[in-house]
């Protein structure tokens, strides 16, 4: 005999299960609405040929008013002591205060640096206790001394899947460098399934 959880049976078969059972459909309405999705995001951090990038890296959503709702990745050095210094990823530590987090939630999201070369993560929202709602993503990536990358888009949890739509922003300091540390950034909103 097979047995079925009822994430396993999907929102139709919730549904049916419901109606089965005399529970009213507003309550499969209710778990539909509350799904938010997942996150996919791609990039490439490129050998440069000028210097040595550290690629310390923080992702995380903010609400509408520009503050963080959660960090969803930090790079190991960054976690560890290099939110400390300032200079790395200035504009997550100056909102993260991850010396107060959890252990939990510090671990839960601290990972290895990505390798040079291609890289792609992927956040289950639902997983990750983030409510339906729009966000402001932020990925932002220390190269060096205080020069920084940071990407950011805004998307809407609970529609169909979506290319976020991302803006550049490099600084605070100026690099003197031709070298493209970080390219081909793509996120995309995946609707639940």
């Amino acid at each position: 005999m097979m047995k079925r959880t009822l994430s396993s049976l999907g929102l139709a078969g919730l549904a049916c299960c419901l109606w089965a059972t005399g529970t009213p459909l507003s309550l499969a309405a209710s778990a539909r609405q509350g799904a938010v999705g997942s996150l996919d995001v791609k990039f490439f951090y490129d050998a440069p040929s000028t210097i040595e990038p550290t690629y310390h890296t923080a992702i995380w959503l903010e609400d509408k008013d520009g503050k963080i709702v959660k960090t969803l990745y930090v790079s190991q050095e960054l976690s560890d002591t290099a939110y400390k210094v300032g200079k790395a990823c200035p504009d997550w530590v100056k909102q993260a205060n991850w010396s107060q987090a959890p252990k939990s939630e510090v671990a839960a999201v601290t990972a290895p640096t990505p390798n040079v070369g291609t890289g792609e993560m992927t956040f289950d929202l639902a997983k990750l206790g983030i409510a339906p709602g729009t966000y402001g993503f932020r990925f932002q990536v220390h190269i060096s001394e205080r020069y920084n990358i940071l990407y950011r888009g805004q998307f809407t949890t609970g529609g169909p899947d979506t290319d976020v739509k991302l803006e550049t922003v490099y600084g605070p300091g100026k690099l003197d460098s031709t070298d493209q540390f970080v390219r081909d950034v793509e996120v995309r909103y995946l609707a639940p399934k």
